[in-house]
Parts: structure tokens; sequence; C-alpha cells
């Protein structure tokens, strides 16, 4: 036996709860990338458009506090930008549909006069376009002449918070443009501080100018943290938080937080019986989040939609299941903060698993020189005891025989104790010992092995011999020793987990072929 470490991180180093971003939508930013890349997240999530796309980066990365993954995007002034082209964007064209534009922002010291978002043309002098600004720390989004009214004429309007955005903390801006209704909201974190809604009856549509090539810039003079830029269809998210967050509901006073799930493959090991030892892994759990790792596993081989039971590890060091397997799987459950802000996660997982060998071939198996047995046409063998406790305690041996060496044809594993039951063959005969394990075999011993009376082998002790018969042989004619034949011996050892369904590689490989010869025995010469 030896101690086998298997490591199953996952696809990715790290294992996390997946990201409560919306399934759907235009552009989303974490800043996960490079500079140059802001798109290329590790999240999978890319949303990509072939309508809109970066066309200039320049931002620094900031390890030091983000709201979405592990650094955010910083912008000092008009030297750091991002342009988008989004002329090809339905969203930015003459008829857009109702959508959303969210930003995560966190300002400095500087930052109370800024532009944040900003896509602005002029056309014969008149300006067109949206332009999210802070003045003095007050979100304040300028939509110009994109109100189409009768006679192809234009109308401009304002939205301006009157809540200051607070320094050094995160809060989300968000901006809902309800094209159908005329309506347009300004949200600061899912709380809705101002709203322009015009419902004139020559009010006709919402729209940028046409064949408009402007690029939409992100951070045009801003001074602080962005993350999880965010354009999409509908209404914008009334919590925006990266992962799930509880839910409660008023009337049936029930709360729910699902959570998350990974789950490996059904993993296998070499052989069966195998016994877990102790389990590691490299986590990260803040505070109020919840983690838990389940384990399964059995020697009959399962697939990932089996009914087999979970078993909830409490301590990788103690406590661990105990059942024997040759094919495992693992499951680990996230559960983010309250807030759906912070999650845990793993950073490598491991299983150490000690294996349960087959026993090796026995040694020096040979023909016992002095059978002394009086009964006609058998055979006496000596051989050397298995070192392995698990064949010395439950275990056993099994002679098999044959008419060629390399074919055998019958095998006898019980025998008749003192009193006529049958049982395993341990070697432990009259003049037997460790070096000098003996068993003889004679015609009734192969009677007993071919006949065996169904129910006689059920016990928990002999499970693993009765695993052994098919009990439909008690209906054939076994093979007896011939006079005139010379017949081939060989032995194999077995550990007390044999079991013939799913535990067959706990038996030894056979002997080297010994050689008897029966005597051909004739009433008279000829």
């Amino acid at each position: 036996m030896g101690v086998v470490e298997h490591k199953e991180p996952g696809k990715k180093n790290t294992l996390k709860p997946k990201e409560n971003i919306p399934r759907y939508g235009e552009l989303f930013f974490d800043f996960e990338g490079e500079p140059n890349e802001p798109s290329l997240t590790e999240s999978g999530y890319l949303f990509p458009s072939k309508s809109i796309s970066v066309t200039a980066s320049s931002y620094l990365e900031d390890k030091n506090t983000h709201f979405f993954g592990r650094k955010s995007a910083y912008f000092s002034g008009r030297r750091n930008q991002i342009h988008l082209s989004v002329s090809g964007n339905p969203l930015f064209g003459t008829h857009p549909d109702p959508f959303s534009i969210s930003i995560p922002v966190r300002i400095g010291e500087q930052g109370t006069g800024s532009v944040i978002l900003d896509r602005t043309v002029y056309v014969k002098g008149k300006k067109y376009g949206i332009s999210l600004e802070l003045n003095e720390g007050r979100p304040t989004l300028y939509v110009n002449n994109l109100l189409q009214k009768t006679e192809s004429k234009t109308i401009s309007f304002v939205l301006e918070s009157s809540q200051k955005i607070k320094r050094q903390t995160w809060e989300v801006i968000s901006i809902y443009f309800d094209t159908l209704n005329h309506r347009y909201v300004l949200y600061q974190n899912g709380i809705e501080t101002a709203e322009y809604e015009n419902k004139a009856s020559d009010t006709i549509g919402f729209g940028f100018p046409e064949n408009d090539s402007t690029p939409l810039i992100l951070g045009k003079s801003f001074y602080g943290n962005l993350d999880g830029f965010h354009i999409h269809k509908g209404e914008p998210e009334v919590s925006y938080t990266k992962f799930e967050s509880v839910r409660f509901d008023d009337d049936t006073k029930l709360a729910s937080m699902e959570g998350n799930y990974a789950v490996s493959p059904v993993l296998e090991t070499k052989y069966s019986n195998s016994s877990l030892q102790q389990i590691h892994w490299n986590i990260d759990k803040p505070k109020d989040t919840m983690l838990e790792l389940y384990f399964r596993g059995s020697n009959q081989k399962f697939n990932e939609t089996s009914s087999l039971e979970w078993t909830r590890i409490q301590s990788p060091t103690s406590e661990l299941p105990k059942q024997k397997f040759k094919y495992y799987q693992w499951k680990i459950w996230f559960r983010p903060d309250p807030m759906g802000k912070t999650v845990p996660n793993v950073r490598s997982l491991s299983f150490d698993y000690l294996e349960q060998s087959p026993p090796d071939v026995p040694t020096l198996f040979r023909l016992d020189p002095n059978p002394s047995n009086g009964q006609k046409r058998s055979v006496c063998f000596l051989w050397n005891s298995n070192h392995e406790k698990e064949v010395q305690n439950g275990g056993g041996y099994i002679i098999h025989f044959g008419l060629l060496p390399s074919r055998m044809i019958g095998s006898v594993y019980v025998k008749k104790d003192k009193g006529n039951a049958l049982s395993k063959i341990d070697g432990q005969e009259e003049n037997s010992g460790f070096r000098n394990k003996r068993f003889c075999i004679d015609e009734e011993t192969l009677i007993a092995n071919i006949y065996i009376p169904e129910g006689e082998l059920t016990s928990e002790e002999f499970r693993h011999l009765s695993d052994q018969v098919d009990f439909s042989r008690k209906e054939k004619r076994g093979h007896l020793f011939q006079p005139g034949l010379t017949y081939y011996f060989r032995i194999s050892a077995y550990n007390r987990y044999l079991n013939e369904w799913d535990s067959k590689d706990q038996r030894s490989a056979l002997s080297a072929p010994i050689s008897f010869s029966f005597p051909k025995e004739v009433s008279h010469l000829k």
C-alpha cells in the first residue's frame, strides 16, 4: 500500500462562486484584464459586442481597492481615458430600446468636479449627446438635444441629484433611459435621486444623431476609481452586487440565499477499497461567508447524476468518511456574505488516500514431497505465508488447476473443516507453518468446490468467498482429477476485501505453474 496524493483544483487556480452579472449585456468592464484590454476578464463574462469596441484605453491598475474582482481602474484626470466606438450599436442609434448604464465609482479628493462619461458631438454649432458629471460631488446627467419633437425639433434636459457622492467610498450611479415612455431616471445605490419625464403630445422619440461616429468616453476628466462599468438593455439592477445577496420575502417572511456549487467529475483510484486519509486545501473565507466541502465514494462505478449520498466534511484532518472506494467525487458549496460583496474561494484542493493494493503472489509454491495423504488421486502443496495482514486476517488462497500451463479450468477456494462446514483455504493444515503453508486437494475437496449449496457462505465472514460462487454450478458437472493426465497448478492470494462485484483487483496474480501427473490405473497389462 502507498499514500497517493490526488490534486484536483478545477479548471482554474481558484474556485469561487459565479459572479452575479446579468446574462445578457452590451458591455461589462471589471478591469481584471490588462489596461489595454479592459474587456478581457477572468470571469468569462465578456458580453462581446461587434458594435462596441475599445479604440483607446489608459488607466492605472489599483489592487488595493475594488468593487468587483481583485482590482479596479484608477483615473487621474485627462491622462487616463477609455474610448469606446459605439456608432454601430442600436442603443446609441436613432431609435434605441430602453437601456441602462451603471458605473460604480469611488472619488478621490479631486474627484468632486469630474466628467465620468461623455458622448457629445457638435452639428452645425448645436450640441448633441450625453454627459455624466459630478458637480461638487453631485451626479448630474446632461442630455443635449436627444429628445425629438415634431417638425424636426429637439430639446435638452438635465438630471441633477440632490445627494452628494461620498469620498473614498464605492457608490453606484445608474441611468435608465426609458425611451418608450420618455422617462429618464438617475439612481444612486439603487435609490432614485432625479427623474425627467416628458408626456407632451409632440414628443415623438429619443435618439442620437444619425451616422454619429463620436466615441463614448469613460473617465474623460475623472479623479478616482471605476469598476464594473455596465451597459445593457432594460432597467438597472436594484441591488448592484458582484455576487448573490440574501433575499427576503415580506409576504412569506422567508429568507433565501442559494449560493453556488463546484462539482468535480467522478475520479478513480488505481485500486479498490481506498480510504480517505486527509484533505489539504488552501481557502479564503471572509467574514459572514460560508464554504462547505462534500465527498462521496464507492467501489462500484457511479456517474454525476447518481443518487449516492454526499457526506459533509466537518474537518479536513479528522472524522473523515470511512467508506472504501475506487470511485469518488467532491463538491464545494460557496455562499457570499449577505450583501453579496465578498466571497470565499478555494485556491487549491487535494486528497490523500490510502490505496488497498492487491497482495503479492505467494512465494515458493511447490509440491509437498511427503504428502502422507491416504486418498487416491490427491496432491498436496506447500508455500510461504503472505506478509499482508489483509491476507492473514480474513483473506486466503485460491489454488487453480488446468491441463496446460497457461489455461486453468478449475479452482479450489473452500474446504471442509472439522465440523464439516465450508471454510476458506488459509494453509493452516497439520504440519504447516509460516514458511510451509500446506493444503491437499483430493476428490472430496473438488466435489465440495463444485457443489456448494446456495446460502452456505452467506455469513459476513465468507462474503468474499460466496461472491466467487456461481450458484448454478451445483447443476453442472465439475471436473475431477483423471488418471493418466498431467495437471498444472498455480496459486493466488486474496485480501479480505475481495469481492467479485466491485473489488476483483484484491487478488494477486497467479504464481508460476507446477505440475503433477496422476498415474494411469489399469486392471491388467495388455
